[in-house]
């Protein structure tokens, strides 16, 4: 019997067809392994960062109950927590882009458009919180100076009407 000489890419192609072959692993999946890593280790050092801060400048008075408050001084150094609370935003924000590009492989992405995404995040959040505030505080100090307006006027008003009566 005689054998047919087949082609060798065509044999490779059969062969390639009929097993599975593994893989091998890439330095790519290892890079990101080693950055996932080193920024879950650099959220982990701002975290320890924001801890040292707090209780270096005694931030626990935002927690404190009105009758300790008066032994507390709110100061403007107080906002030096706010540098590594953004930068612990960012950092997790990054850290769970690359844990999740470890399972995932993500499809070509515009770096601007994703640095750009966190800031406006951070921006409108802020701003969000900013006029949720306002206007919690406005309408709550609206009610406040209404009710006490009224009072006010009420007690005015009768104190007037009985010095006018008594005369």
């Amino acid at each position: 019997m005689k054998t047919k000489k087949r082609p060798k890419g065509l044999v490779l192609e059969n062969n390639t067809n009929a097993y599975i072959h593994i893989p091998k692993p890439s330095l790519k999946f290892v890079g990101k392994l080693y950055l996932t890593n080193f920024m879950f280790l650099l959220s982990c050092l701002n975290f320890m960062l924001i801890l040292r801060i707090w209780n270096a400048y005694n931030l626990g008075y935002v927690f404190v109950s009105k009758e300790e408050l008066v032994n507390y001084v709110p100061k403007f150094i107080d906002l030096i927590i706010l540098y590594p609370l953004i930068g612990q935003y960012i950092l997790l924000s990054v850290t769970i882009v690359c844990f999740v590009s470890l399972f995932k492989k993500l499809k070509s992405y515009n770096e601007d458009g994703l640095i750009l995404g966190l800031i406006l995040g951070l921006i409108l959040g802020l701003i969000y919180g900013l006029i949720l505030g306002l206007f919690s505080g406005l309408i709550t100090v609206l009610m406040t100076a209404l009710i006490l307006g009224l009072i006010y006027g009420l007690i005015y008003g009768l104190i007037w009407e009985f010095e006018k009566w008594k005369k």
